[in-house]
């Protein structure tokens, strides 16, 4: 069967502190350098969200934008101008890494999106961003 990818990116901003709980702030600069700063930091995150379909020979859409958005936004809304490690609860039983966020980001929006999401990358800087995807839900070139 034939697909299409469709892309879309998306950017919210936030903020998080990367430390391990009984440890000094010492300890956790040491493991973590300046993310472990005490008052947190922030991001500008873009966010690729990839799904693929077969067209749909009425309306010539693989993947509508509007069916991504439905999706993705209640994602974004409640990271948005969030200090993760405080305020979204995941976040409390789990490092606010890029990787964490890429994770959940994942899962959330699979769960609404189910195996049209293929893959998504989250950009942290300028220089860093983090990947993820299934290996059965990319069988695609990159």
């Amino acid at each position: 069967m034939e697909h299409v990818t469709v892309t879309k990116t998306y950017r919210f901003s936030a903020g998080h502190r990367l430390a391990i709980k009984g440890l000094t702030d010492e300890e956790n600069f040491r493991i973590f350098d300046t993310c472990s700063n005490p008052g947190g930091h922030g991001h500008d995150y873009y966010l690729e969200v990839k799904a693929a379909g077969g067209i749909d020979p009425v309306s010539g859409f693989a993947v509508p934008e509007s069916v991504l958005d439905e999706a993705v936004m209640p994602v974004i809304e409640e990271l948005d101008y969030k200090r993760l490690d405080i305020e979204v609860p995941y976040f409390s039983g789990n490092q606010p890494t890029g990787e964490n966020i890429a994770e959940y980001i994942w899962k959330r929006l699979r769960a609404g999106l189910g195996k049209s999401l293929v893959h998504i990358r989250l950009s942290e800087t300028a220089t860093s961003y983090f990947e993820f995807y299934e290996e059965e839900t990319y069988p695609y070139e990159r």
